[in-house]
């Protein structure tokens, strides 16, 4: 099994996300450089959340709350309708340079999806942030995240007016989103294995996606 650097998975402990598995590659999962395109959706795409200001009281406790409401409205978990903590799984997308180089996979993508289980106790804007997994220093989040079959999308950023955070269902439907993927694709700044994964994954969405592409 891939297991990523020590330091990702301290980081994500330090969160009170318990490392399960890098997830297999599978062109029906969106890709994470596809993904985190996301950010650049507008809510006439379907991309819905909150905007907290940079000078909220007791910023990181703010964030943590709004991170965990949206997560269990818009079926980020996989277990978690009941409001408790046990067994909620998700995905989050790391760059996992620095595994097993011996693993026998034919594409070493660097940017994977990391399955993820949420401890009873965990900080993800405080100390999830600050390990430099999750954000760039604790209240300043950047990451996307997915739900395990890949139909919600949570993304956080910061922006000159505050923390944004958003979620998208469905990604594959957006047209915007397969856009941006495409663009992202043909930049020519994409690791050629991360580039082939998100030209599989468009190529395996359905004809009706493709279709009103056009």
């Amino acid at each position: 099994m891939r297991i990523p650097d020590a330091k990702v998975v301290a980081g994500l402990a330090a969160a009170g996300l318990l490392f399960r598995e890098v997830v297999p590659i599978t062109d029906e999962l969106i890709p994470v450089s596809a993904a985190s395109g996301m950010g650049y959706l507008g809510q006439e795409e379907g991309r819905a959340g909150v905007l907290i200001r940079h000078d909220e009281a007791d910023l990181c406790a703010r964030i943590n709350e709004e991170w965990e409401r949206l997560a269990l409205e818009r079926g980020l978990f996989t277990d978690g309708t009941d409001g408790t903590d046990g067994g909620r799984e998700f995905l989050v997308g790391l760059d996992i340079s620095g595994s097993d180089p011996n693993e026998a996979e034919p594409e070493q993508i660097a940017c994977r999806w990391v399955r993820v289980e949420i401890a009873p106790t965990w900080d993800v804007a405080g100390a999830g942030c600050a390990s430099s997994v999750l954000g760039a220093g604790a209240g300043n989040p950047a990451f996307i995240m997915a739900s395990l079959d890949g139909d919600v999308l949570m993304h956080s950023g910061y922006y000159q007016v505050g923390i944004g955070l958003s979620v998208v269902t469905r990604p594959g439907n957006i047209p915007g989103l397969r856009e941006e993927a495409r663009r992202r694709a043909s930049s020519g700044y994409l690791e050629s294995a991360q580039r082939h994964w998100v030209e599989r994954w468009l190529a395996a969405l359905p004809r009706d996606a493709a279709k009103s592409d056009a």
